[in-house]
């Protein structure tokens, strides 16, 4: 989940932000590779913590 969300992100942001000129791909990789070194980490924290507040509220 994490790899395909920061890709599409990644993606997106760099469209808006470069558009499609040229080095495009090599910036999208780049903010890609950082955004999926932040991003799992974060959830490998917050995952487990929201499933157990969910779990509280649903039972």
């Amino acid at each position: 989940m994490v790899f395909i969300m920061t890709m599409i992100i990644s993606l997106v942001n760099t469209l808006k932000n470069y558009g499609l000129e040229a080095g495009f791909v090599l910036q999208w990789l780049q903010s890609w590779g950082f955004a999926y070194i932040v991003a799992l980490p974060v959830v490998m924290v917050v995952m487990p913590a929201t499933k157990k507040m969910i779990s509280k509220y649903i039972e």
